[in-house]
């Protein structure tokens, strides 16, 4: 018995004793480094799959949210669009923001291709051309 003792304590010597000199070697393998982070792995596995499916759920808010800001900036442009119809005098500053509404509407749009359009670009052009008139004339609100 006290040989199979002995046979399993030098065995388990040789084993730890080479497994340091392969993490001191200067080949890059660190058995260590592999053994700690698979027992982290698996004590934090249900932390780890609770963080994949918060991140999940966050990206999903994001695209949402950039969504709905790009559907707020259509509303913006088409009701500036229509009041322009309806003769309603602007000031630079309000051209100016519906100007940069219309340039992150249109770069939503050029980012996501499957985001539906094709609803603001006579209205956008009807206030740019507007916008230049009033430039011209210096005829703001």
């Amino acid at each position: 018995m006290e040989t199979f003792i002995s046979a399993i304590t030098t065995g388990l010597l040789v084993l730890f004793g080479g497994i340091t000199l392969v993490q001191i070697a200067p080949i890059k393998l660190n058995p260590w480094s592999w053994i700690a982070k698979a027992i982290g792995r698996a004590i934090n596995a249900e932390v780890i799959d609770k963080v994949d499916k918060l991140e999940t759920k966050v990206e999903n808010i994001k695209k949402n949210t950039e969504e709905h800001e790009a559907k707020s900036a259509r509303v913006r442009i088409l009701r500036f669009g229509d009041e322009i119809l309806h003769d309603v005098k602007h000031s630079q500053e309000h051209y100016n923001q519906v100007l940069l509404d219309i340039t992150e509407y249109e770069e939503y749009c050029r980012q996501h291709p499957e985001f539906r359009n094709n609803v603001t670009g006579i209205t956008t052009k009807r206030i740019m051309a507007t916008y230049e008139k009033c430039l011209k004339d210096n005829s703001f609100l």
